[in-house]
């Protein structure tokens, strides 16, 4: 594994929310949500992972505790200041875990870090999302508010209890449409390969993207590759939850 420096600086960021404390972990692992998401997404993770693994959730510009900064609509944006904030979570290997827009964020940093000397993932996880040198055939960003939110019912991408109350639809399309916006008009290069073993994940019955833009990872991959399939909707995640764990902490813990 990397070598890896002790903390220097306070670890407290509005980019991070740790969820549950495990000084004795051997690992943290950084989950990027989807698109309208917030750490709380994660929050059953923590218990299924184990204590080996300490799983740090990622909060986006808009939402939870950052509620009142402006959503970011350029996955660039993203990029710089996620790669200051984790210098200061360097004190123990970590990977990364991106479902969907998080798959894009988490890979783009993986590799920009690799690019600026670490510190850097033991590996990457990328979980229903196209190869990001795939442009995306279905953009949704721009889609009016009753097209977008058809297609989020589609993939069944809205909570029950969120489809039910008109106000909190109304605050979540914005974030939304600008979520998908970071995916879908960021500039595409295949670019530099990742050097991190690269795992790409997708569900059998995902109507947002095809097998083939999941296989598409492999050409982004310059260490190892490795993709799995599971029963399920682009959501798949929520589902097999537990079955996705044991495959991410059996991939992690296995060179411990």
């Amino acid at each position: 594994m990397n070598s890896h420096k002790p903390l220097v600086e306070t670890m407290d960021s509005p980019w991070f929310r740790t969820l549950g404390v495990s000084h004795a972990s051997a690992m943290r692992l950084f989950c990027f949500p989807y698109a309208g998401a917030g750490a709380s997404a994660f929050v059953a993770w923590s218990a299924a992972v184990g204590p080996e693994i300490q799983v740090v959730a990622v909060v986006y510009p808009g939402r939870e505790t950052r509620t009142h900064e402006k959503p970011l609509v350029r996955l660039a944006d993203f990029i710089a200041p996620l790669a200051s904030a984790i210098r200061t979570w360097s004190d123990r290997p970590f990977a990364f875990f991106g479902h969907s827009m998080g798959g894009r964020i988490c890979f783009e940093l993986a590799r920009t870090l690799e690019a600026s000397a670490g510190p850097v993932p033991e590996h990457v996880f990328v979980s229903a999302v196209g190869a990001p040198h795939l442009r995306e055939p279905r953009p949704l960003h721009a889609l009016s508010n009753a097209a977008l939110l058809r297609a989020l019912v589609q993939l069944n991408g809205i909570p029950n209890e969120v489809k039910r109350r008109p106000e909190m639809l109304a605050q979540a399309l914005p974030v939304l449409r600008a979520d998908f916006e970071v995916c879908e008009a960021s500039e595409l290069e295949l670019g530099s390969p990742l050097m991190a073993p690269l795992t790409a994940y997708l569900a059998e019955d995902d109507c947002r993207v095809e097998p083939e833009r999941i296989s598409a990872w492999r050409d982004l991959a310059g260490v190892a590759f490795r993709q799995r399939k599971f029963p399920g909707d682009h959501f798949y995640l929520r589902a097999q939850r537990n079955a996705l764990i044991a495959d991410i902490r059996g991939q992690l813990l296995a060179g411990c």
